[in-house]
């Protein structure tokens, strides 16, 4: 490691930072998306028993106290259910659209960790090779094949851990980016079926309490 430090020089530092960096971020995204996780079909299930039953505010304390943004949402909409059907849509909206930014937080730090690695490495490759070429002699022809061959493999080390780096900064950034799209959809599901799910069961209630005015 030593040598291998010795040879790319200082730049080894910004790129093990540069390494260090995406590793936390995707350490810390892959945990929080395993912690939001939860099983939505269900959740709405429990809740629609609630909400049906006419137990709008117990269905929105448990929804409160079930962690990630879906349930959020939820509880968002419940605590306006007495609002009409495109006005609770706008609430679930705005409720999904205030989850995005910690949903998407950090995953772009990724496609910089994969866009700067490179050039990091290209830059060493470049410092490298003119401080080979600036040798006293080279241009008379009287550096030797070896050293030659050394100048040119130390040049190119730089940019072989800058691209190490990069491919795989970039394949996390993809992933990530895609679970992030996908948590997003499952928010904008959650947030949509709540607004129905209050509408229609307040509907019912309506309905069946001029249905029973008549009768009466």
């Amino acid at each position: 490691m030593s040598e291998l430090i010795i040879k790319i020089g200082p730049l080894f530092w910004v790129l093990s930072l540069l390494a260090v960096y995406g590793l936390a971020v995707v350490a810390e995204r892959i945990l929080y998306f395993h912690r939001i996780q939860i099983n939505t079909g269900d959740f709405l299930r429990g809740i629609s028993r609630l909400v049906n039953a006419g137990s709008v505010d117990e269905a929105r304390h448990e929804a409160s106290i079930l962690p990630g943004p879906g349930a959020r949402v939820v509880s968002s909409v419940l605590a306006h259910s007495g609002l009409e059907r495109q006005e609770l849509r706008t609430v679930a909206e705005d409720s999904v659209q205030m989850e995005v930014f910690q949903i998407e937080k950090n995953i772009r730090g990724l496609l910089v960790v994969a866009t700067v690695s490179p050039l990091v490495g290209v830059l060493g490759t470049i410092q490298g090779l003119i401080g080979f070429y600036s040798q006293p002699g080279l241009l008379e022809g009287k550096a030797p094949t070896l050293a030659m061959s050394d100048a040119v493999f130390q040049a190119l080390l730089s940019s072989a851990l800058g691209l190490s780096i990069a491919i795989p900064a970039y394949l996390f950034y993809c992933y990530l980016a895609s679970r992030a799209r996908q948590v997003v959809h499952s928010l904008e599901r959650a947030g949509t079926e709540a607004v129905c799910l209050v509408c229609d069961a307040r509907q019912r209630r309506e309905n069946g309490e001029r249905m029973g005015g008549r009768e009466a």
